[in-house]
């Protein structure tokens, strides 16, 4: 996380997930493995941004600077700059014009 970055409670965030290749076994001894859904090393929250509660952030996500995740989004994939999202999986619902000055809603 860079500075100035805001989380609600009741946040999760993982760049793992479990193993189950084997029905035989219980998921709890198969293990894990890390994910790599958008070709990053890392999850990087950018520097003033918000994360609302009850928010999973998930895998090798980069959440851009200045954005806002609404409250219950699953984020599984990059967030440009300056944009707020929101769902389950989160999608862009606004962004920030800096000609007008104002949060644009997505359409």
């Amino acid at each position: 996380m860079k500075k100035s970055v805001l989380t609600g409670p009741d946040n999760y965030f993982s760049l793992y997930d479990h193993c189950y290749t084997d029905t035989d076994k219980p998921i709890i001894i198969q293990g894990a493995y890390k994910l790599n859904n958008n070709g990053h090393d890392e999850m990087i929250i950018g520097e003033g941004s918000w994360i609302g509660t009850h928010c999973a952030i998930i895998g090798d996500v980069h959440i851009g600077k200045h954005c806002v995740v609404a409250a219950n989004s699953v984020v599984t994939k990059d967030i440009p700059d300056y944009c707020v999202v929101a769902g389950a999986p989160a999608k862009i619902i606004k962004k920030y014009d800096f000609e007008t000055k104002e949060w644009i809603r997505n359409k």
